[in-house]
């Protein structure tokens, strides 16, 4: 079953797929072809062209924002012989500040100065100068934290304006434009540059301030399990003094057994904590070394670090420890049929943290989502079921695949909907008002398809059904 419904949906994702592309093409086409029309109508000068080649040029030369600048002000002198000057917004301070003119050059950042001129969205004039406002790239502007309400960068002054044609002004118009673009560009480079390095320093911080330190809760963990052990080998010779003291003195003896068995009782909690904050332990710290290990941030995506795992004794189960009292909460059936696949039949080969967070999403999303519903019979039921079965053949001759079947009840998912319901920041219809991001499928579909398996969802009669399927080791 799970064979054919890939394929149905594999079939149904290709001309899909193609569709998208087969419009893109034709929408990249027709976008030339108006270019080639524009530019026959523009009728620029052969000057004009050359400046045009020549910013294009060097601006894709060099990639410092600073020499985009010397560049911008050094072509309308050299081809046009203009003066000009940049005014750049300052995204700290949001000022408008003089960088750079075709005079002086590059202005020091400790000299700048705000600048007088008005930001408007159209070109002005001065008392002797044309001012011309930089517009950033629009499909870009919420990638920059102070264009979110206006797409211009900064202003292009232009002197003088004294025999400034229609056609000269047209030109230089569009000649910001391009400046405006290639800054936009250089500014998101640099701002992924500086993120790049917040996010290296931040991994270190993490290694430093928590990594580390959580391994001392470790130690702490042993020190009282030792203790335990000492008190109850204490409670032991306590209870053996009792027999020889009651013959002696009964009300002694009688004083003594109490507190023998207030002892026994605190020693009782105090091993029922220690078991519950172990746990706990072992979950947070497999999923912070997982989540925050260095590599992912170095590489830009999650790496693995594989090991033979069984998943129900190692993942399943103790997670189990932690939902069953939430499921009992919420008054949830479980329907458990691991049992039909052995242990000793399964070797998967995976990153142990990042799979024990599939799971812990899966169950995470049963909690919030799973809803009651009325069988053929009349019984209303709120259930999940889950369950594993083999593939032979799945991913190719003599690489079976491992299939992990997830039922939650519920309203049935659309087609559409359980095609999308993998990416980020999907959420169905049916997800209502619970809180939620649309991130913890995409999680999974992520670390899934890195293991080289695949993901899916397939809506049923009476809710749906999420699997995900791995290569199994031979």
């Amino acid at each position: 079953m799970a064979e054919s419904t890939l394929s149905t949906l594999n079939a149904e994702e290709k001309p899909r797929s193609e569709s998208i592309f087969q419009n893109l093409g034709s929408i990249i086409y027709d976008r030339v072809k108006d270019k080639k029309e524009k530019y026959r109508h523009y009728n620029l000068e052969r000057v004009q062209e050359e400046a045009f080649a020549t910013f294009f040029d060097l601006a894709q030369e060099y990639t410092s924002i600073d020499v985009l600048y010397l560049i911008s002000v050094a072509v309308p002198k050299e081809f046009l012989g203009l003066e000009s000057a940049l005014h750049i917004l300052d995204f700290k301070t949001s000022r408008l500040e003089k960088v750079c003119d075709s005079v002086q050059g590059l202005i020091p950042p400790e000299k700048r100065v705000q600048s007088g001129l008005n930001i408007l969205e159209h070109p002005y004039e001065t008392h002797n100068c044309m001012i011309f406002p930089i517009r950033g790239n629009e499909a870009l502007t919420q990638l920059i934290p102070f264009l979110s309400k206006s797409p211009i960068l900064g202003l292009f002054e232009i002197c003088p304006k004294e025999g400034m044609d229609t056609k000269r002004r047209f030109f230089l118009e569009k000649f910001t434009n391009r400046i405006g673009f290639n800054l936009h560009q250089k500014m998101l480079i640099q701002q992924n540059i500086n993120h790049l390095k917040f996010i290296n320093q931040l991994v270190s911080d993490i290694e430093h301030n928590v990594i580390s330190p959580n391994m001392y809760y470790r130690l702490f963990l042993i020190r009282l399990k030792k203790s335990l052990v000492t008190y109850g080998q204490a409670q032991e010779r306590l209870g053996n003094l009792l027999g020889s003291v009651k013959d002696l003195d009964e009300g002694l003896s009688r004083e003594l057994s109490e507190i023998c068995q207030c002892i026994q009782r605190n020693n009782q909690s105090l091993e029922e904590d220690w078991k519950a904050l172990s746990k706990h332990y072992e979950h947070t710290s497999l999923f912070l070394e997982t989540l925050l290990r260095r590599d992912h941030f170095e590489k830009g995506t999650y790496v693995l670090r594989r090991q033979v795992c069984n998943f129900r004794a190692e993942i399943i189960e103790p997670l189990l420890e932690r939902y069953i009292p939430i499921f009992e909460k919420k008054k949830i059936m479980i329907d458990n049929l691991l049992e039909s696949v052995p242990d000793e039949e399964v070797t998967l080969f995976v990153d142990k943290g990042l799979i024990s967070q599939v799971f812990d999403n899966l169950f995470s999303n049963a909690v919030k989502y799973v809803q009651q519903v009325e069988d053929e019979l009349g019984n209303k039921i709120k259930l999940l079921s889950y369950n594993r079965q083999i593939l032979k053949d799945f991913f190719g001759k003599g690489i079976n695949g491992f299939r992990f079947n997830f039922f939650t009840t519920g309203k049935p998912l659309s087609m559409e909907e359980s095609r999308k319901i993998f990416e980020e920041g999907y959420r169905a219809a049916s997800a209502g008002k619970e809180r939620g991001t649309g991130h913890g499928l995409s999680f999974v579909k992520n670390v899934v398809e890195i293991h080289g398996g695949r993901v899916g969802c397939e809506p049923q009669k009476f809710g749906n059904l999420f699997y995900f399927i791995l290569p199994l080791k031979g």
